[in-house]
């Protein structure tokens, strides 16, 4: 009788260290953002591999200002690629990190600081979370009117990339200008 009360009370012990330890967050507390409605009318090729350039250019500048320890660089050339559905999508540059970025950016907390106010310039809306994915990656999207979508994931190392539906008939990668490829 006396080791029960010991046991039980050592058993409550272990059960509430673990439990303390599981509240620890695995990362940010703020639900994903849901898509808006496509409003907008797809672009051509040549204007939308600019407009999306010069948004990743904007987003990784953001990211190294705010880590300047981890860079990016380019991981993939703009691609075009026709979809099940008939519609021609592009995906520019992808961005490829030297390092994973979810440590150190505070499980993406410093990633939404930065990138939000980015986003909203384009005419995204902000990240606000980050997406329930299974493998241990941590993936935050957001999608634009156009029905553009930037993804940013990490597990190691990190990717920035961005996807969007485009007018092109024959939906060739040479329409994609030089410069933007």
């Amino acid at each position: 009788m006396h080791r029960k009360p010991w046991a039980l009370a050592a058993a409550l012990t272990v059960v509430t260290v673990a439990a303390g330890c599981s509240d620890t967050p695995d990362g940010p507390t703020r639900e994903p953002s849901s898509a808006p409605p496509v409003t907008s009318e797809p672009a051509p090729v040549a204007e939308s591999a600019a407009k999306y350039n010069a948004l990743t250019a904007e987003l990784v500048a953001a990211l190294e200002a705010k880590m300047p320890d981890i860079t990016w660089a380019v991981d993939d050339p703009a691609r075009l690629s026709r979809i099940d559905d008939g519609r021609c999508m592009l995906a520019p540059r992808s961005m490829k990190s030297s390092a994973d970025i979810v440590a150190p950016s505070r499980q993406f907390e410093d990633v939404f600081a930065v990138a939000d106010p980015v986003l909203r310039e384009h005419g995204f809306p902000a990240f606000d979370g980050t997406d329930p994915v299974p493998g241990g990656w941590v993936v935050t999207r957001s999608t634009d009117a156009a029905g553009a979508t930037v993804t940013i994931r990490s597990k190691f190392p990190a990717y920035l990339d961005v996807t969007v539906p485009v007018k092109s008939e024959n939906c060739d990668a040479n329409e994609i200008p030089q410069g933007d490829r």
